[in-house]
């Protein structure tokens, strides 16, 4: 049997060391403002893209100087709940180190834009300070969970909404990288599940591990959120695990699950197609981590690594058939599926 090839992102990932790479090397070089070509990959999984100002692109070209890059930077904000005082710090670091913009995305994160190289980390300490984070902001894992945010809908939400933050925090990468490259020893919530004690030299690195990432993490972006009926305004069916509430004599008492969905194709393609996610079932709120973890290890474990195109979780179950992808989800929580409720 011949052996698999993988995308050349699937190489970057695996010889990255759980998303360090030449990080520190890139923003050390001060000669471009650009990172090096394997790092525009690895930075992502830190929550930024590396963009350029197409708009100057002739001028520099004349000039002869290279492009003018900058990052974007996408800030994590489970279930879209964000203090004053996070907010004012979003804004204060637009102004100060960006372009003036403060983006609130389709997916309840900030993003700032038009940050340069050096402003990097500066910016990212600026918003750990009022403990935000970027990690998981992009790359291939689970990405900023979603959540009706509006408390006055249901009674249910203050619940629903702590749910959403223990998924985020469940499926956070582990590694120390982001601590390391980033912090420079500068304290992070205790919430925020990578190493937060400075490294001591007297003491051996514990050595990093992704337990249920595993070391090259997803094959493609991962998209969670929950929706409190009768609203469906996280639009569930189009993430990869949808999970609407139900209320059961006014507490939550579980979920209906769905997975599956992604609206994205690429044209001139017609073998990738927008999908809607397929309804699996009925958990009960206890075993809604279980459940999502063996939706994630099963597309890790299954997902195409060879070609990015067919990588996310709608083509895994194209492929594997939803019924025997539910049942693997099965056997991997111990969880069975019953009839999914009514609201």
């Amino acid at each position: 049997m011949a052996e698999k090839k993988l995308s050349e992102v699937e190489i970057i990932k695996d010889n990255s060391d759980y998303l360090r790479g030449t990080l520190v090397q890139s923003l050390d070089n001060k000669i471009t403002g650009a990172l090096y070509p394997d790092d525009t990959q690895l930075i992502k999984f830190h929550g930024a893209y590396q963009q350029t100002d197409r708009d100057l692109e002739s001028e520099r070209k004349t000039q002869k100087l290279e492009p003018l890059y900058s990052m974007m930077i996408r800030i994590r904000v489970p279930a879209g709940v964000a203090t004053p005082a996070q907010w004012l710090r979003m804004d204060e670091l637009s102004t100060t180190y960006g372009n003036g913009t403060m983006k609130l995305t389709t997916r309840q994160a900030f993003q700032l834009h038009g940050i340069r190289k050096r402003d990097l980390k500066a910016t990212i300490q600026g918003f750990n300070e009022v403990m935000l984070d970027s990690i998981a902001g992009c790359g291939d894992v689970n990405r900023n969970v979603m959540c009706s945010p509006n408390p006055d809908e249901s009674k249910v939400h203050a619940e629903v909404w702590d749910i959403s933050r223990q998924i985020s925090a469940e499926f956070t990468p582990r590694t120390s990288a982001y601590y390391e490259i980033w912090m420079d020893g500068q304290a992070v919530d205790e919430s925020q599940p990578f190493n937060s004690t400075p490294p001591n030299p007297s003491t051996p690195q514990q050595k990093d591990e992704e337990p249920i990432y595993g070391k090259t993490y997803l094959p493609r972006k991962f998209k969670i959120a929950i929706a409190v009926p009768p609203y469906n305004d996280t639009d569930i069916f189009a993430n990869d695990v949808g999970l609407v509430a139900i209320e059961k004599d006014g507490v939550l008492a579980g979920f209906n699950v769905a997975a599956g969905g992604g609206l994205g194709m690429t044209f001139g393609m017609p073998e990738t197609f927008p999908r809607l996610a397929d309804m699996l079932g009925y958990i009960d709120k206890k075993d809604v981590l279980k459940v999502c973890e063996a939706v994630i290890t099963t597309q890790r474990d299954n997902g195409n690594r060879e070609n990015r195109k067919f990588s996310r979780l709608k083509y895994t179950i194209e492929r594997m058939g939803l019924e025997v992808f539910k049942k693997e989800v099965e056997r991997r929580s111990e969880v069975v599926f019953s009839g999914s409720k009514t609201l």
